[in-house]
């Protein structure tokens, strides 16, 4: 009992389910597989099948590539309540494998899998998730252009300025006119997001904080206005 319990609080943690009366999450749960992750573990690696969608309950999930000289690329950063691993649902002869990597970025990550089949079943009976995932996709596919124009026509600075306004808008909290942004990412990470090297991101972080643009403590930051970030 308790672990049904448990396994339905995880669902109504999931984003995309919200609005799903309780009668139906119980049906949702009945389909929904559970894996606990430690840090660094892989869900997923480039070729595996693709058979399943993801949703993390707790923790965070990096998607990226990783090239034959060892440079990781980090195409996103998925968080709490958030999806990954959608493609294959939408197209599963173009995407019937996995073309990136999914790894856990810290212990006591927690995600519920759903296999495509059931997910079919769950969108069949809720007719709106369907719209829920396509707006999801567009968006991070959308994301994900914004970032490639970014690294082939804009210098570095503008481009961690504009992935810390799109933290802002993920992960920020508003303290009055300022922003607070929880984001728990090493400059390396936030180097392989961006692709600037990680001394030039140290190095970047510092002249803003200089400028009195933003306040740093250890994976957190606080933006001082958004509108005069630049």
């Amino acid at each position: 009992m308790t672990t049904e319990l448990t396994k339905l609080w995880h669902i109504e943690s999931i984003n995309l389910f919200d609005g799903i009366s309780y009668e139906n999450k119980l049906k949702i749960e009945k389909l929904t597989l559970t894996r606990n992750l430690k840090k660094n573990e892989h869900i997923y690696f480039p070729d595996d099948p693709s058979t399943d969608i993801y949703f993390i309950a707790s923790g965070r999930v990096k998607i990226g590539k990783q090239a034959a000289n060892g440079k990781e690329s980090i195409k996103a950063i998925v968080y709490e309540g958030e999806m990954f691993g959608e493609m294959g649902l939408l197209d599963s002869e173009t995407c019937s494998k996995r073309r990136d990597y999914a790894q856990a970025m810290e212990d006591d990550t927690l995600v519920c899998v759903i296999s495509y089949d059931n997910m079919q079943r769950i969108i069949e009976d809720h007719p709106s998730i369907n719209n829920r995932v396509i707006k999801q996709i567009t968006r991070r596919l959308k994301r994900t252009e914004n970032r490639l124009e970014s690294i082939m026509f804009k210098d570095a600075r503008t481009r961690l300025i504009e992935f810390i306004k799109e933290l802002a808008k993920d992960l920020g909290k508003p303290v009055g006119h300022e922003v607070l942004i929880k984001h728990r990412l090493t400059h390396q990470e936030i180097a392989n997001i961006t692709a600037i090297s990680r001394q030039k991101v140290t190095t970047l972080l510092n002249e803003l904080k200089q400028e009195d643009l933003i306040y740093l403590e250890r994976k957190s930051m606080l933006i001082r206005d958004l509108n005069i970030l630049k």
